[in-house]
């Protein structure tokens, strides 16, 4: 008996690549030393190799990126960001180069690729790895614009520095990647501030994006990943973590909530004794959507990670997170937990939690817990009967559920603002 082929519609609308990608792909070259081109190229071959993501996999069900219309939309692998530098105590810089401190390197991914090409193909080739998400490949392989920040070993910043990357999002398909290296024995506190505004009235809003961070031996990062995008973007963002012996890294993630959303993030623990700490809060109001998967992968012994995310959703806003521990089986004595909380605020909105563990060693310690509720009426009837009104108990108690995130932040000015954007989120609705 004959069983015709099943297919599965691709989420993104289209089942081909655009003949603009690999246009864009050679457009992005032009100019860059033949050595920086060889790096790049293995991402190009990955992209292109690999299917569209379609609603037969599991993470990918619940979303629809079909309106966008990528098949005919033009790409922006160098769209035009600027970026400024601040420090803790206020200090600003406008020449990079020449005045940060102790061999620190930070600017514009464009700018590392023209000034630093011998530094940055060095890099580029000890992280070339085959990825199985042909937009992780694609963002790897397309963008030439976003942040760069190289500590070399032994180097210790103290202030918190502050990386202010601002740009605009054009119609069609816009690229940006960021990369962040520490060497053995190095320290830094730093804080993305991405902000991407877009043009009146403009449909077809994608933003891409890829976020490496690469800890050698006994290298600290404390990494706050703030990012602001307008309503009518629709984003997809991929952020990996890769921690050598003894590294350790404590990561703060806004997951931005736009009209379509779907944000990535992954930690591999590859060296014996590595430790990470992720909170992350998400937040999607009226008109919203945003998916969120966290990966925590312990490929060493001894190695320990601890995820709490945070979530709310009011209006018809929507979230789904999926979260999974994996521990290889020479990872013995591995220590894994996760968290996600959250807080349905409307009668419209819907939140979905998927936690996962896939255990293959035989002496270790992981569990997660998850829940998905309304506001403690508890709590409420606590807060009112000491004079304070129904709405500004909602919005105490809300600013209080993400607080164990957001005091994390070593900024000041960021911590400010972001607990000023999640209030007026709650505002809003």
């Amino acid at each position: 008996m004959h069983n015709p082929q099943v297919t599965y519609r691709s989420v993104f609308g289209i089942e081909q690549d655009p003949p603009q990608w690999k246009s864009a792909f050679d457009q992005a070259n032009i100019g860059l030393p033949s050595e920086l081109v060889e790096a790049l190229a293995p991402a190009w071959e990955t992209a292109a190799s690999l299917p569209m993501p379609h609603i037969k996999i599991e993470k990918w069900r619940w979303l629809d990126f079909s309106q966008i219309g990528l098949a005919d939309a033009r790409v922006w692998t160098n769209p035009q960001y600027t970026l400024e530098v601040e420090f803790s105590t206020a200090e600003k810089d406008i020449d990079h180069q020449q005045v940060l401190p102790q061999g620190l390197v930070i600017c514009t991914f464009r700018e590392a690729l023209e000034r630093h090409p011998e530094l940055m193909t060095r890099l580029l080739k000890r992280i070339i790895r085959p990825s199985t998400e042909k937009f992780q490949a694609l963002a790897e392989a397309l963008a030439r614009e976003g942040l760069f920040v190289y500590v070399p070993r032994g180097v210790k910043i103290e202030k918190v520095v502050v990386a202010k990357l601002h740009g605009v999002v054009e119609p069609g398909m816009n690229v940006l990647r960021s990369l962040i290296w520490l060497e053995p024995g190095a320290e830094l506190k730093l804080v993305l501030d991405l902000q991407g505004k877009s043009p009146a009235a403009a449909d077809s809003l994608f933003h891409l994006d890829k976020t490496d961070l690469i800890l050698e031996e006994d290298a600290r990062l404390h990494f706050t990943d703030v990012s602001i995008l307008k309503q009518e973007v629709v984003n997809l963002r991929y952020s990996q973590a890769r921690l050598e012996r003894g590294a350790k890294l404590d990561w703060i993630y806004m997951a931005t909530a736009t009209t379509l959303g779907k944000q990535s993030l992954q930690v591999n623990l590859e060296g014996e004794g590595a430790k990470v700490e992720v909170r992350g809060v998400y937040f999607p109001t009226e008109g919203q959507k945003i998916s969120v998967d966290t990966v925590q992968n312990h490929l060493a012994p001894h190695t320990r990670s601890n995820l709490l995310f945070r979530g709310a959703a009011n209006g018809n806003g929507e979230a789904i997170w999926r979260g999974m521990i994996y521990v290889d089986p020479v990872a013995q004595k591995t220590d894994g937990y996760q968290s996600n909380r959250n807080l349905v605020l409307g009668e419209q909105s819907e939140i979905k939690s998927f936690p996962g563990l896939e255990i293959c060693a035989n002496d270790v310690s992981c569990s997660h817990g998850a829940t998905v509720g309304r506001i403690d009426e508890n709590e409420l009837f606590y807060l009112q009967v000491r004079g304070i009104p129904l709405v500004e108990a909602e919005r105490l108690i809300v600013e209080g559920f993400f607080a164990e995130v957001i005091e994390q932040i070593p900024d000041e000015m960021t911590r400010n603002r972001l607990g000023e954007r999640l209030s007026k989120k709650f505002e809003a609705s």
